[in-house]
């Protein structure tokens, strides 16, 4: 694989502050994310070590992330900022090998497997992002996500957001996974993506 598509890249991290804890935040960018005059194209993006470095094809999140830094490479003006805390929507590292055992086991979604470990299925907030585009000055995203909750809470916070675009694989292997984001943790994702309509009909057809 070339490794010369993005040689223009910048790299930069944040270290916030929150109730006595320091957090390191990572953020890649190309052009001007300080006060910009128009909306920036923008990717909160979490930690998944599984796929992001070993390259596990269970879920699409590299492919996102890839996705989402093709999208800001074409546009010369974006950035993406990465949590390192938030592997496994929150639940660590450890907590999302037990969930694939589980899964592997039973057949659970990921939502099914964190709930049967007594884990909140998705416990991600988004205070240093709100924090870090405040910081820049960034009033207004053109935000690359399926997730309405990020939509919402930048929202929230007086973060414009202009538009949101959808990132979606169109990949047979990741349907399982696609259903469950759409019907279990409430993405928006459109149907036109799905072989199969809901999770019932995809274990039938398996």
């Amino acid at each position: 694989m070339k490794n010369d598509r993005r040689p223009n890249w910048l790299m930069g991290s944040y270290k916030i502050r929150h109730h006595g804890i320091d957090t390191d935040y990572g953020i890649i960018y190309k052009g001007n994310i300080e006060n910009p005059q128009k909306p920036i194209l923008l990717r909160i993006n979490s930690a998944c070590y599984t796929s992001d470095i070993f390259g596990c094809q269970r879920c699409d999140c590299n492919w996102q992330l890839l996705a989402a830094m093709d999208e800001i490479d074409k546009q010369g003006n974006g950035m993406i900022i990465y949590d390192f805390n938030h592997e496994g929507r929150g639940a660590g590292l450890t907590n999302k090998l037990k969930s694939y055992a589980l899964m592997d086991k039973y057949n659970y979604t990921t939502f099914e497997a964190f709930l049967s470990l007594g884990i909140e299925p998705d416990s991600r907030n988004y205070n240093y992002a709100i924090s870090i585009l405040q910081d820049l000055k960034i009033k207004s995203v053109d935000l690359i996500s399926n997730n309405l909750k990020k939509e919402s809470i930048l929202i929230e916070h007086g973060i414009q957001v202009n538009q949101r675009i959808s990132v979606v694989a169109n990949k047979k292997e990741w349907q399982n996974y696609l259903i469950s984001k759409k019907q279990q943790f409430g993405h928006d994702i459109d149907e036109k993506y799905f072989i199969y309509s809901n999770l019932a009909e995809l274990e039938q057809g398996e």
